[in-house]
């Protein structure tokens, strides 16, 4: 079955189409099956009539015209040689025989009929021919159909020559199909490109839809969906749309409040720093300064982490591989024991600055508890993979989901100065995970903690 909406509607409907004209199409070789028809004029004796008028009508012309006695199934033919040796009549060929010369007379003593075989209801027919045509494409030897003879007689006229009648049998397909080919070929066509606008009049809206839902995942902002397709589909876009202004709604309020809640605790920080100032002993002011430092950042911290998913950044392409390098470089040049391997473009679709900031946390986390740290990136089972590698002594597996917690660090001091404030693996998860993706942490025997961000194959550029 095709993976999508579109493609299972358009094979439904092709499967319908397809299904109704073989319906039709057999249901019309039951109406007109004329097997039964025809071996019951050949039993009644109907065709051996004809025989015998065409044999007086012949008789009586002066010249032999067979063709005006001919029809659609019952042909007529003046031959000089016999069609067929009587020695090879069944036992039904003799009844058909005596029946013909009892209705002509004994004046015509060299008469013979032969029925070469029963006539088969149409369908069967048409299915034994139809295989034999697929195999003669098999076999290069395609032939146009010839209408089999069901019955045959011939009777020696008076001057020597022979009267021959071939009754042919009923087409294994109806005589119509050529001439209706073309335009059921020209309906169906208009059929399915009407089907194909109506199936993607309908099925639009929800791809739009989705690639909005998936924007809206990692924290693009998205317009509404234009309200368009059938009543079902508009009411999913109207809760759509309606859940997008919930969502912003409340993200715009926490995005005021948190700004409200940063000026005014500036307010009161600037006040005691102001009245710091007056203090006569110096290490008492410098312990009072250090702690107003101390919770300016952590406010800073606190209200970045918060806001952290409501960045105005833009999502966009760029190279990743040149990202990482650029961000090792500059972290090398500060004096940070950093290096990458190179490798090939990668293009990937995403916030750069937010992936720049989630890789430095990871880096200098890295640098803290392992002193020196390796990165490397890599596609790996429809994945892309950027491991950090320090060369620490790795931490307790039982840990490693408490590491991403906010404020949890490993070091168990408050000093800033000893691993800052513990929201860097926080943030760091918080932006992978807006990009679709996951941090995976490994302790790696004889070498420390890899530290990999593992982002979707959905999210790179061809």
């Amino acid at each position: 079955m095709p993976k999508y909406l579109t493609s299972q509607l358009i094979s439904l409907i092709l499967f319908l189409l397809l299904s109704t004209q073989l319906l039709v199409f057999f249901i019309f070789l039951l109406e007109t099956d004329f097997s039964e028809h025809l071996q019951k004029n050949i039993d009644d004796g109907i065709y051996l009539d004809q025989m015998v008028s065409a044999v007086k009508v012949i008789e009586s012309s002066n010249h032999l015209n067979s063709f005006t006695l001919s029809s659609f199934r019952v042909k007529f033919y003046v031959i000089d040689q016999p069609l067929f040796n009587i020695n090879n009549l069944t036992k039904t060929d003799k009844i058909f025989t005596q029946a013909l010369q009892s209705k002509i007379g004994d004046e015509y003593q060299n008469v013979a009929v032969q029925q070469p075989f029963i006539p088969q209801p149409r369908i069967k027919t048409a299915v034994i021919h139809f295989f034999e045509y697929l195999n003669n494409i098999t076999t290069n030897e395609i032939k146009p159909y010839s209408p089999s003879v069901t019955l045959q007689g011939q009777v020696q006229l008076n001057n020597g020559k022979w009267l021959v009648m071939l009754v042919f049998d009923v087409f294994p397909y109806p005589v119509w199909i050529t001439s209706t080919f073309s335009p059921l070929l020209i309906f169906t066509t208009i059929f399915i490109l009407f089907s194909l606008v109506i199936i993607l009049g309908i099925t639009s809206p929800l791809n739009e839809l989705a690639k909005k839902a998936n924007k809206l995942g990692i924290g693009e902002k998205i317009n509404e969906v234009k309200l368009r397709g059938p009543l079902d589909i508009q009411n999913v876009i109207i809760a759509f749309n309606t859940m997008l202004k919930r969502v912003t709604n409340v993200n715009d309020h926490r995005a005021r409040a948190l700004a409200a809640i940063s000026h005014d605790i500036r307010t009161p920080l600037t006040s005691m720093r102001l009245q710091a100032e007056f203090i006569s002993e110096t290490d008492v002011q410098q312990d009072i300064f250090k702690k107003i430092d101390e919770m300016e950042q952590i406010c800073e911290a606190t209200i970045t982490f918060a806001l952290q998913d409501s960045w105005g950044e833009k999502t966009r392409i760029f190279d990743i591989v040149s990202l990482v390098d650029s961000l090792c470089c500059d972290l090398s040049a500060q004096g940070l024991a950093v290096t990458f391997e190179l490798r090939d473009k990668i293009k990937f679709s995403g916030r750069p600055i937010a992936i720049k900031r989630a890789l430095t946390n990871l880096i200098k986390n890295g640098i803290t508890y392992g002193e020196s740290v390796q990165v490397s990136i890599l596609t790996v089972d429809n994945v892309i993979e950027i491991h950090i590698l320090d060369n620490g002594e790795g931490i307790p597996t039982d840990k490693m989901e408490l590491l991403f917690s906010p404020f949890e660090r490993l070091e168990s001091s408050r000093n800033r100065n000893s691993g800052g404030l513990g929201l860097g693996m926080a943030i760091a998860r918080s932006v992978v995970r807006s990009h679709g993706g996951e941090i995976e942490l490994e302790n790696i025997e004889n070498k420390g903690l890899d530290a990999v961000i593992v982002l979707p194959i959905s999210s790179l550029i061809d």
